[in-house]
């Protein structure tokens, strides 16, 4: 019983995680965000490349 009411509440989270909110759409697309991170993870992927697993 329990393990159902864990499933139940795990996909009632998961769909308000999934909802998009329109407004946001493009909003950010001229902004840099964390650009000197994207610049030093591209920089790391240049010189090391990508892990192998």
């Amino acid at each position: 019983m329990k393990t159902a009411q864990k499933a139940n509440i795990t996909k009632k989270r998961q769909r308000k995680a999934d909802k998009i909110n329109p407004s946001l759409q493009g909003k950010y697309n001229d902004q840099p965000l964390f650009q000197d991170k994207v610049n030093r993870a591209n920089h790391l992927l240049k010189t090391v490349g990508i892990p192998k697993f």
